[in-house]
């Protein structure tokens, strides 16, 4: 039997994140970002109903806040994966959160251009986007930290 200096054999092995280039960079929230500013230049009111299913009805509104939850959880699962350092991921949802709360702050007082932003429906956004951020760091510094300290008595 064959053990090393320390008693233990401890074997990590680190693999390629599966998403690959430029695009594993990019937040998520990004096109739920996108997807609001499309649905909110073409859709009149966000809160009529838009999809009828027996006697549940979503709306606009409804719809969007479903897929960014899904979103935020996906978010989450890129970063998620032990022995794999996803910081700058993580990071980059944070920046997407504080970019949304940045826009929120500004049209709340009243900067011009920025009207489209300080309603309830972004604020969500951007909440629901915030949240998934912090959670994302957490989740990738317990996976590193795990990742780090197998090994260790």
């Amino acid at each position: 039997m064959h053990e090393n200096s320390q008693g233990s054999s401890a074997n990590l092995e680190f693999h390629q994140h599966k998403m690959g280039g430029v695009l594993r960079y990019v937040p998520v929230f990004l096109y739920i970002f996108i997807l609001y500013l499309i649905g909110k230049s073409v859709i009149a009111d966000p809160r009529a109903p838009l999809i009828a299913l027996g006697a549940y009805q979503l709306s606009w509104v409804e719809v969007l806040y479903l897929v960014a939850a899904i979103v935020a959880v996906f978010e989450q699962m890129k970063v998620s994966h032990p022995g794999i350092d996803n910081t700058l991921e993580a990071l980059l949802m944070v920046g997407m959160g504080v970019l949304q709360l940045l826009l929120f702050v500004l049209a709340a007082a009243n900067v011009k251009g920025l009207s489209v932003f300080n309603n309830t429906e972004f604020l969500m956004l951007m909440v629901i986007s915030l949240a998934a951020a912090v959670v994302a760091v957490l989740i990738n510094a317990r996976t590193l930290r795990r990742t780090i300290g197998v090994g260790d008595n």
